[in-house]
């Protein structure tokens, strides 16, 4: 259950944040460009894991880290830099 919180959260705030649902550069499988579908839904499995690890099974951990994941997602290139 607060996976599917942690996933779904994610994936609003990011099409609030207005990623591209799919990346728009062509082959998709070479491209680096962010969107709701990858990498946004792994990174808020993995943050989800993380907090559920570290700090136990709380809704709220699993909306923060929907809203993390989907913050990181829109500034990756910001905070890793261009591939």
């Amino acid at each position: 259950m607060l996976y599917s919180i942690a996933l779904v959260t994610s994936m609003i705030v990011a099409l609030l944040l207005k990623l591209p649902i799919i990346p728009k550069e062509k082959p998709i499988r070479f491209s680096f460009q962010t969107s709701v579908v990858f990498p946004t839904p792994i990174l808020a499995l993995g943050i989800e894991a993380i907090f559920r690890n570290l700090f136990g099974n709380y809704m709220a951990l699993a909306f923060f880290a929907g809203l993390f994941a989907a913050l990181m997602s829109r500034y990756a290139d910001k905070l890793f830099g261009e591939p």
